[in-house]
């Protein structure tokens, strides 16, 4: 019986190893598949993730260069022109932080970025452009002081620019003040009827005797200027039939004088000086 019970011992576990033995090998080939599964898997999870750093890394690129090409943009925008403007306005400016410099304060209109609306009269220092105190001011009386003091810190030999949709005379300061700068010109655009009509400009030449410009009223109209010194079509306007009777009338003046309708649209703009 024990012999009989220890054959069947040897036997069974000769069965269960033999079956180890079979068994192994699917073990391992499973075993691998999944590793091999896995490495797939992490494989590409590692590509998606390379891939969205990617992107992080071109977005930041593009963030950081965003600045420094909006800069380069505006550089570019700026004509010749306004970085004068610009460069001539922030040394007038630097002198504000000079310990050494003394204010000298004057009333300097500055017109509103709306012609038809009020502007302001500042008590400023005309060297720095430090300004103290301002109150409204009427558009009229700001597009003339503001025009004058465009003349007045102009850089040398500069031609100032003035592109004007409502008013169409220059009085006493604009003309005082390129008297007071015979190296500056100046460019005026402007519309031929008031509101409406063709677009129409001239150049008052640097050096002119401006101060003889002036009619007995004290202003000067833009059509007479343009008579004088050459006017030049910029843009055409087709008018409507109610128009018409307006856009015919003659606006050659005689050349010692401003043109009626600017004298007279003029007059009922003067108000009592500061």
């Amino acid at each position: 019986m024990k012999k009989s019970a220890l054959l069947i011992t040897k036997s069974m576990m000769a069965a269960v190893m033999a079956a180890m033995l079979f068994a192994a090998p699917a073990f391992s080939r499973v075993a691998y598949a999944e590793n091999n599964e896995k490495t797939t898997v992490n494989k590409e999870e590692t590509v998606e993730e390379v891939k969205e750093e990617t992107k992080e890394e071109v977005k930041e690129e593009v963030k950081e260069e965003e600045p420094n090409g909006a800069e380069e943009a505006q550089e570019e925008i700026l004509s010749e022109y306004d970085k004068a403007i610009k460069e001539a306005a922030d040394a007038r400016h630097a002198l504000q932080n000079d310990p050494t410099h003394v204010h000298h304060y004057r009333w300097i209109a500055k017109m509103n970025e709306s012609e038809s609306a009020d502007g302001t009269i500042n008590y400023m220092c005309e060297e720095c452009d430090k300004v103290w105190y301002f109150r409204p001011y009427p558009a009229y009386h700001c597009f003339q002081g503001d025009i004058a003091r465009q003349i007045e810190v102009a850089p040398e030999n500069f031609t100032v620019k003035v592109k004007t949709s409502l008013f169409y005379s220059f009085d006493k300061r604009v003309m005082q003040a390129l008297a007071d700068r015979p190296d500056v010109s100046l460019y005026v655009s402007f519309l031929k009827n008031e509101y409406i009509g063709d677009r129409l400009s001239f150049v008052i030449p640097a050096g002119e005797d401006t101060m003889s410009l002036l009619d007995a009223n004290g202003y000067a109209g833009f059509i007479y200027l343009g008579n004088k010194y050459g006017m030049t079509l910029e843009e055409k306007h087709e008018i409507e039939e109610e128009e018409a009777v307006t856009e015919g009338e003659d606006v050659t003046t005689d050349e010692g004088s401003s043109d009626t309708a600017d004298k007279e649209a003029s007059d009922t703009k003067k108000t009592d000086k500061e």
